[in-house]
């Protein structure tokens, strides 16, 4: 089933940053995005309150030294982006880091929320906190969860399949957002130790029709492989991704169970930890399974 006119790339894209030193890899990610999709890049930093005694003070006269952040903010950006071709648009906020994220994605049409992974610093603990369950769940637009370095635009992409609803958005949007990109539709057998001939060729066929009730552009099938392994779901799409050099795995939210069901009933949480490679999460566009 095709669709040539199913919606564009993203116009906005939303890089959640506090523009420490390890934000790098986001923001050099979310640049050569912008680029590619000639998005509008918004910086969204998110200045919390104080943690320390030592913050109290400066916290209170907040007005002074947010204007000195956001001077220093924006001096910076323009170094970064200078002859890039990029004039990124800077939001400083105060408050929750979540709430202020869903409140300025919120506000964009049609936007792609860019953020790191770090188990470090409460505003970068996406994945490893609730932040992430509240975003996975909450945010309309995808969230995408970068870990490696930019050194060009991705190639190598895994949906992972579980022929569900929220499986097929993941793949109709990686096939819209990455045209022309070698995809796999990864689907994992994990109840079995050992792979069963019968039981592989089954869920071949599995995939097919899956993939004729897919909404996609006119020769986007061609870029398309399936593939079944068998296993824990995590390890086994963990070490997929690692043989294979994967850049980015696409993975579908399913909204009424929480982001700790994501798919296959594994633990999203567990996946995530053992991801190496970029993570892109789309939350299903209906509220129940048909998988």
């Amino acid at each position: 089933m095709n669709d040539s006119s199913r919606g564009s790339r993203p116009q906005h894209l939303l890089l959640a940053t506090d523009l420490c030193a390890r934000c790098d890899r986001p923001l050099d990610r979310a640049k050569q995005l912008a680029l590619e999709w000639q998005s509008e890049l918004v910086i969204l930093t998110v200045r919390e309150g104080p943690r320390t005694p030592e913050e109290v003070s400066s916290w209170l006269d907040r007005d002074g030294a947010t204007q000195t952040f956001e001077l220093a903010a924006r001096r910076e950006l323009d170094e970064e982006f200078q002859d890039s071709g990029l004039a990124p648009s800077l939001r400083v906020v105060e408050g929750d880091v979540t709430d202020s994220i869903l409140q300025v994605a919120g506000a964009m049409e049609d936007a792609l929320v860019v953020t790191g992974a770090s188990s470090e610093d409460t505003f970068q603990q996406l994945i490893l906190g609730s932040t992430a369950e509240r975003l996975a769940q909450d945010l309309v637009h995808p969230l995408l969860v970068v870990r490696q370095r930019t050194r060009g635009p991705y190639q190598r992409i895994l949906v992972a399949n579980d022929f569900s609803s929220a499986a097929r958005s993941a793949l109709e949007t990686a096939a819209r957002l990455f045209p022309e990109r070698r995809i796999v539709l990864f689907h994992v057998l994990e109840a079995l130790a050992e792979p069963v001939a019968g039981a592989v060729q089954e869920a071949l066929a599995a995939s097919e029709r899956f993939l004729d009730d897919c909404l996609l552009a006119p020769g986007a099938r061609a870029h398309i492989s399936t593939f079944i392994g068998h296993g824990s779901v995590s390890d086994t799409i963990a070490r997929y991704t690692l043989e294979q050099a994967t850049q980015l795995v696409v993975l579908g939210v399913h909204p009424q169970s929480g982001l700790s069901r994501m798919f296959m009933g594994s633990r999203s949480e567990d996946l995530l930890q053992h991801l190496a490679c970029d993570t892109l999460l789309l939350r299903s566009r209906e509220d129940h399974d048909d998988g």
